[in-house]
């Protein structure tokens, strides 16, 4: 183990394996607090729970809490997640105000914290060890070591300067605050074009001003690397620039960035990481004005302008909405004289949802040219821009502009496009999910060119979905019970088709089998196209599903889309279902029907000594000893309960199929 002297040096997997060591909640919490707030065993016998106080910062509550010192108190900040295990330490155990937290002495919590040491083979790790891990913790998360000294009453920091000026509790929560920020929190204060970037360097994330400037927009930015938009213009590759960032430094270097259209746009890129843990990279691109020959006054002011129009969306509940405060955005500055926005479908003597400023007749064949084009239109100083994801059509808005339209102001248009769009699709999914009533159709494909059609087909056999879960990456993780095949075979066919298989349950009458897989099936075409699948069966190459839409849905272009892509599909039915809604009491009450007394006070056990919490704030060993069963006894009760809980939820199941 590393040590100073004869100092022990905790690293951060040792500190885990000291917490992990703590046989129960009440030492886990003497660990933490020695470990993550740097409080001394004397200063933790004397805590009582008014010590406990909140400051606000930027809107964030922090808190602290208040340790008496000889000379007086001082504040100790308290992380969210140690508050949170406090509290709940103190409400199961009924501590009173005028009560210590911990009834022990200053040498008890030693011991107890060198138990959880010997049991996690750290030994000879004392609680002034633990102690200064937190402080190096802090140290090395960016707090500033003022700010570490006075939370954890330290004197001196292995050399850094006495004597530290005193700072008061809103100067430590911001300091905090600032070693806290979340990599969210970090994007979203970036005010210049920006990637995020995963640990293997590929695009997780961009945000307004990157799509504004350069046109690249999420669904082409996503998994891509650096080499695939940016060129160095020095003559070096990225290798030094990785380098850098992955030792904790800034890289700056001159680019060449590479946009949709072909055209090029000169910058200084820089490339840091995210965190001390390497767990992501930040890519800022800052415009050379100087050589950007498509730079202009007016680019600024379209940047600036469709930004503000992408503002609005947020706040935005319904289409007309949306297509109303963009088009009254816009039309705010001097550049463009009118906008119009057609909602789908748009014909050529379609009349737009919403104008504002002055929009001459006859723009909606613009309109209808950009769709079917699928990318944005220019005709002398009207720019149509066609708002899709995917292959699914939302409408098409149409500027007209003050001045010839350069090729930076069109990526501007285009990236607020693409954000419309978003929102029009969020906005229809809203409604799919909160609608009393809804479109079914019931669709059915004789054709194997889909998925589950070839391999039904292959298999000569009956695949049945029986649930899907979208991931990050685009593609879909199915549940697929298959019957008249053998799970070995139906394993071989699918780890064919799919990035990854396995067999969750076997059973002479259908085995159930876990699939991920990228595009190529009905479903995820279903998904793109603001559809929910209900139900899908694929028998010997011919399939059968039903799909729930929103009664504001145009079904024919629905359908003509599926069609497009899966020519074998027709509509078998079209019917509006009411959906039943159940209150929250309504949804408890069949709950506490469902569940056995003894699963009900199981899962309320478990979930209020931090069970489900992460890290755990009880074992399930703990659990047992507290409601008098065994431990296998106790995982059947919970895993019963925790089944209807999710049955409950997920499949909307009654209380009688519950039981």
């Amino acid at each position: 183990m590393p040590a100073n002297g004869d100092r022990t040096r905790l690293a951060d997997e040792q500190y885990e394996r000291l917490r992990d060591g703590a046989t129960t909640h009440r030492t886990r919490l003497l660990v933490r607090l020695c470990g993550e707030v740097g409080l001394r065993p004397t200063e933790i016998v004397q805590l009582r729970p008014p010590l406990i106080r909140v400051t606000p910062h930027d809107g964030t509550p922090h808190h602290f809490l208040v340790v008496p010192e000889e000379d007086g108190t001082r504040d100790a900040y308290l992380p969210t997640s140690v508050k949170r295990e406090l509290d709940r330490y103190i409400e199961s155990n009924g501590i009173r105000e005028d009560e210590p937290i911990f009834d022990l002495s200053a040498r008890r919590v030693q011991m107890l914290v060198g138990d959880a040491a010997t049991a996690a083979e750290l030994d000879d790790v004392s609680t002034a060890d633990v102690r200064r891990y937190c402080a190096q913790s802090q140290l090395r998360r960016g707090v500033p070591p003022a700010a570490v000294m006075v939370s954890g009453g330290w004197t001196r920091l292995d050399g850094v300067a006495d004597d530290p000026a005193r700072l008061d509790r809103s100067a430590i929560a911001a300091a905090f605050d600032r070693a806290d920020t979340t990599p969210e929190r970090v994007f979203a204060e970036v005010d210049v074009p920006a990637l995020v970037l995963d640990a293997s360097g590929h695009v997780t994330r961009a945000n307004e001003q990157f799509e504004t400037t350069t046109g690249h927009d999420m669904t082409t930015l996503a998994g891509r690397e650096l080499r695939s938009l940016f060129t160095p213009t020095d003559g070096d590759s990225f290798s030094r620039a990785w380098e850098t960032a992955l030792d904790g430094g800034r890289w700056r270097g001159s680019v060449v960035c590479t946009l949709p259209d072909g055209d090029t746009l000169d910058g200084t890129l820089s490339l840091s990481p995210l965190g001390a843990g390497h767990d992501g990279f930040v890519v800022t691109l800052k415009s050379e004005t100087a050589t950007n020959a498509t730079h202009s006054p007016r680019l600024d002011d379209a940047q600036r302008r469709t930004l503000a129009a992408g503002s609005v969306l947020a706040d935005t509940g319904t289409r007309q909405g949306v297509f109303t405060r963009v088009c009254e955005r816009l039309v705010a500055g001097d550049l463009y004289a009118g906008v119009a926005a057609f909602d789908t479908p748009v014909t050529a003597s379609a009349s737009p949802v919403a104008t504002a400023g002055d929009v001459p007749d006859g723009v909606a064949p613009l309109a209808v040219t950009a769709i079917e084009a699928g990318e944005l239109t220019v005709d002398e100083q009207q720019v149509a821009i066609p708002l899709t994801t995917g292959d699914t059509d939302h409408g098409c808005l149409v500027v007209v502009a003050t001045d010839t339209v350069g090729g930076g102001e069109q990526r501007a248009l285009r990236g607020l496009g693409g954000r419309i769009a978003e929102t029009l699709a969020a906005i229809e999914w809203k409604q799919l999910l909160l609608a009393d009533a809804v479109v079914e159709l019931e669709l059915r494909g004789d054709n194997t060119d889909s998925l589950f059609g070839e391999l039904s087909a292959q298999l000569g056999c009956t695949l049945t979905v029986e649930g899907l879960v979208p991931l990050n990456d685009g593609s879909l993780l199915y549940y697929v019970t298959v019957s008249g095949v053998s799970a070995e075979r139906a394993l071989e066919a699918f780890g064919a088709v799919g990035t990854s298989t396995r067999l969750v349950a076997a059973a002479s009458d259908g085995s159930l089998l876990e699939l991920t897989a990228t595009g190529g099936s009905l479903p995820s075409e279903i998904i793109d196209r603001g559809a929910s699948l209900t139900s899908l069966t694929a028998d010997d190459g011919v399939i059968t599903l039903s799909c729930e839409l929103a009664p504001t849905a145009d079904v024919r272009e629905f359908i003509d889309g599926l069609k497009a892509a899966y020519p074998g599909v027709g509509l078998l039915a079209k019917r509006e279902i009411e959906r039943s809604v159940r209150t929250a009491t309504e949804f408890q009450q069949a709950l506490e029907t469902a569940l056995t007394d003894r699963q009900q006070s199981v899962l309320q056990v478990a979930y209020h000594a931090g069970y489900f919490d992460w890290p755990r704030g009880s074992t399930a060993e703990e659990l047992a000893d507290s409601v008098g069963v065994s431990s296998p006894t106790l995982h059947n009760h919970l895993r019963r309960a925790q089944r209807k809980l999710l049955a409950a939820f997920f499949d909307g199941e009654s209380d009688t199929e519950l039981a």
